[in-house]
């Protein structure tokens, strides 16, 4: 199975999924949150990186998902689902074309979205109801009210984000592969990274690992001596000096699926104050994967941290969050800080992290990813979590 066949076949899983959620007599579901759209239609659109606010939908249901976008983003997105009739353009672009069958493609298209997205709703020809994403605004929901009137939507909002909490084996499956694209750029560093080095020079491993496994760089944040204390900064020219920390946080998405991996590192061996610091981070972190299974609550998982951390050495120890998840978002639901009460399920992924950064001197952090089960986690991320040694 190439890749688009294996992202379609995975958005038909979530459809399977999604509708399972619904009420019987749902039959539409329709969206235009950028990461939605992905994850019913099995589309990542790079137009959304291009121009943030660019405006797209899908109009999924059980069994094919339709897409209104731009008419420039109408071949990629064909390229994607692989039928012409399922892509409504708006707006100017111009593609020629060799066969006749994608004259659709090619045809002038309506300068409006919502002329664009009131036409494919045209196409559907069911009388059962209509669910409408409102995460991104309520666009949606004006026109398909418009059109349907009211008795026939019903807001799926919050079904979409419960769906999207709780893994597929086909998500786990692209969140370990944008995991080890960082992880080969770890390992190019440990085996040929050397005093001397920028931090250019490290950033430029992973970047290249990542897109050598197919991954897009998100975030490459290699920092060093007092930088790495900066928290997510951009890498620089600075020169790295034997047993100066390194912090590097980094991050990829492989067929919009996000990665997320924080380690520390250091040219030689470690001070006593940068191994015991770093150990009451380790400490934190391997708390909460102790306690970590389905049932544990978010907020429970990060009083555990910070209150190892303190009592392991760092006693003025403070986070806003010591974890998130994540998946087609890099920061996804829940957030394990001392605000979110989300009760932790079977196939929820995580990034369990415990940074610690000192202004003037250094940063130092570990962050690992997991899948949580029934009774504790499955590991997503698979470098050691020991202070680096280079």
């Amino acid at each position: 199975m190439d890749e688009v066949e294996s992202m379609l076949s995975l958005a038909q899983a979530v459809r399977d999924k999604v509708f399972a959620a619904l009420p019987a007599d749902a039959e539409l579901v329709v969206s235009c949150d950028p990461l939605n759209k992905a994850y019913l239609s099995g589309y990542v659109s790079i137009a959304h990186d291009l121009a943030p606010a660019y405006r797209s939908a899908v109009l999924a249901t059980r069994g094919t998902a339709a897409l209104v976008t731009s008419a420039a983003d109408a071949a990629p997105a064909f390229e994607a689902l692989g039928r012409a009739e399922l892509i409504h353009r708006y707006g100017e672009f111009y593609f020629d074309r060799e066969e006749s069958t994608l004259d659709a493609l090619t045809q002038p298209a309506p300068a409006l979205f919502e002329v664009a997205f009131t036409a494919a709703l045209a196409t559907h020809k069911g009388q059962g109801r209509i669910g409408i994403d409102r995460s991104d605004d309520d666009l949606l929901w004006r026109l398909c009210t418009e059109i349907f009137g009211e008795s026939r939507i019903l807001d799926v909002t919050q079904q979409l984000q419960a769906c999207r909490a709780v893994k597929l084996p086909g998500e786990v499956a692209r969140l370990r592969q944008a995991a080890e694209c960082v992880e080969a750029g770890f390992a190019k560093i440990m085996q040929t990274a050397r005093a001397g080095m920028t931090e250019l020079d490290l950033a430029a491993m992973i970047a290249e690992s990542i897109v050598a496994g197919g991954g897009v760089p998100r975030f490459v944040s290699v920092t060093s001596g007092p930088r790495s204390a900066l928290a997510d900064a951009y890498p620089t020219g600075r020169t790295i000096a034997q047993e100066e920390t390194i912090r590097i946080d980094a991050g990829c998405t492989h067929n919009g699926y996000w990665s997320d991996i924080g380690r520390t590192l250091v040219f030689g061996s470690p001070g006593q104050r940068q191994s015991d610091i770093y150990g009451a981070l380790l400490r934190g972190l391997e708390a909460m994967l102790d306690q970590l299974k389905e049932g544990v609550v978010a907020r429970d998982l990060f009083e555990i941290a910070v209150g190892t951390v303190r009592t392991n050495g760092i006693p003025s120890y403070r986070r806003q969050h010591c974890g998130h998840g994540i998946g087609l978002r890099s920061y996804d639901s829940p957030t394990v800080a001392a605000h979110d009460d989300t009760v932790l399920m079977a196939g929820m992924c995580l990034c369990l992290e415990t940074p610690y950064y000192i202004l003037g001197c250094d940063g130092m952090m570990v962050e690992e990813t997991v899948m949580v089960t029934p009774d504790g986690f499955e590991p997503i991320t698979t470098l050691s979590r020991e202070f680096l040694s280079i």
